[in-house]
């Protein structure tokens, strides 16, 4: 539902340069409105009806029919049923903003010709309101709630099938001036009893599903007036076999100015009751998690991603009793990749850049950008929290590396390994060794380990790992024997 989000607010985003003022309603009102929402669509779009605004008693209808679009596209390649004009009702406020409010369901079905043949397809919501505030002069929400009741969606083709529904979603946006130029937005959404299912791909049948999927996206610092600007420049000139020099010199003060784009950026993805079946059985979870961060287009930028898991359920016979034992009752892997200097490859673009021409850059320049995003040409890889818990155990990895992308050979790594509960898992292990023998060799290293390890407070065990460029290794400082 975020998408379709989004998707509106880029039509509306044309609705106004300016604040809209609060006044009558007015057939001259109408179609500068429709004036403003049609400028960058061709001619014949707009003659056709595609984009459409009339007048009424206390709200103006905005009518986007989409089987104009289909008419044009003059091609027999694809045919689809159930298209309708989709309605929304603009109401002008005195704080020059616009309720935008929108009711209506879809039941669409089509099919699409290509080389491995006729690929079907089905998209229904039984229902979907939105009810939002339109702000023209920040060309988004200042808040929304869009609300669906059943979505389900159906793909067919001669190797594979596709179904995924949603019982009920409901989302919620806001968009909030911290400044003259910035903006914090922020998204949030519930999605409930979520299904799919594959069948006739690689691993056979797949069923998927979810109780609660829950979304929370934020953006702070968002650099709105700017990327305004960048926007409509490039509508403006998207027909332009090239720019000439005026425009190119524009073109990079707003590239300049647009920096960091925003502060951060921060998404989390959560599904509830999650479960895989799968022709050998079911797995589940009590949940999965998947988070992203970013820290903006920085000389110092921050990109990090995360997985997380709440009580795994393989299979029953699966694996055998030891290992399902031995699984975590929860696990975490999340790293960052750091210190990007996105913003120096930005600005070298800008300063060398010559965009009167079709190719830019040359060659060389290209990859130099590329050593620019690496300072010293090293990729820094962050552990935030890579951890695994269990009755048994209780491990947690934490600390950094670095790669040399052009240099595969050479690599260095400074973390530390904590590790609690050690004799409940050394006891563990060397019980069930007789069932599984890997165990009987866990158990042997780790308490080989035990002998390097330092006391870390609390019943913990930790061993500070060092990795130079030369391959040697230091455990707590101490040289790792039986190295080179």
């Amino acid at each position: 539902m975020r998408r379709q989000i989004l998707m509106a607010s880029a039509a509306l985003a044309l609705v106004s340069a300016s604040p809209a003022k609060a006044q009558e309603i007015s057939p001259t009102e109408a179609e500068s409105i429709q004036q403003r929402l049609t400028r960058y669509l061709p001619q014949e779009m707009i003659d056709a009806g595609l984009v459409t605004v009339k007048a009424a008693t206390s709200f103006y209808e905005l009518r986007f029919n989409p089987a104009v679009l289909m008419e044009k596209s003059k091609t027999g390649a694809v045919k689809i049923d159930g298209l309708k004009p989709v309605m929304a009702y603009l109401r002008p406020t005195p704080e020059g903003t616009y309720r935008i409010e929108a009711n209506d369901s879809f039941d669409i079905k089509g099919d699409v010709d290509i080389a491995d043949g006729k690929n079907s397809f089905t998209y229904v919501i039984d229902s979907m309101k939105l009810d939002g505030i339109y702000d023209p002069e920040i060309l988004y929400f200042t808040s929304a709630d869009w609300t669906t009741k059943r979505l389900s969606f159906s793909s067919t083709s001669p190797k594979e099938s596709v179904t995924a529904s949603f019982g009920e979603t409901a989302m919620r946006i806001a968009a909030e001036k911290k400044s003259a130029e910035t903006l914090d937005i922020s998204s949030t959404g519930v999605m409930k009893a979520f299904a799919e299912t594959i069948t006739g791909g690689p691993s056979g049948r797949v069923d998927i599903g979810a109780d609660v999927v829950d979304i929370d996206v934020s953006m702070d610092g968002a650099r709105y007036k700017v990327m305004q600007n960048l926007v409509f420049f490039v509508l403006d000139n998207m027909r332009k076999d090239k720019l000439d020099a005026a425009d190119a010199t524009r073109v990079k003060d707003m590239l300049r100015a647009v920096l960091p784009v925003f502060d951060n950026l921060t998404e989390t993805i959560r599904a509830s009751n999650v479960t895989v079946g799968t022709e050998q059985g079911t797995f589940g979870a009590d949940a999965v998690t998947y988070d992203i961060a970013m820290s903006g287009i920085a000389h110092s930028t921050r990109l990090g991603f995360g997985l997380g898991v709440e009580k795994p359920k393989p299979p029953t016979g699966v694996l055998p009793a030891a290992f399902e034992g031995a699984l975590p009752e929860r696990a975490t892997f999340k790293v960052a990749v750091a210190n990007l200097d996105l913003a120096g490859a930005v600005t070298y673009l800008i300063d060398h850049a010559d965009f009167t021409k079709p190719e830019p850059l040359t060659e060389e320049q290209n990859k130099e950008i590329g050593r620019i995003v690496f300072p010293g040409g090293a990729m820094t890889v962050e552990f935030e929290d890579v951890s695994a818990v269990s009755p048994i155990y209780d491990l947690h990895l934490a600390g950094k590396m670095q790669v040399y992308p052009d240099d595969k050979d050479r690599h260095s790594a400074d973390m530390t390994l904590t590790m609690r509960n050690f004799d409940k898992t050394v006891a563990y292990l060397q019980q069930n060794a007789a069932t599984v023998p890997e165990f009987g060799q866990a158990a042997f290293g780790l308490l080989m380990m035990k002998g390097l390890a330092r006391d870390a407070g609390g019943g913990a065990q930790a061993w500070d790992v060092t990795v130079g460029e030369d391959g040697k290794v230091l455990i707590n400082g101490r040289p790792l024997p039986f190295q080179p």
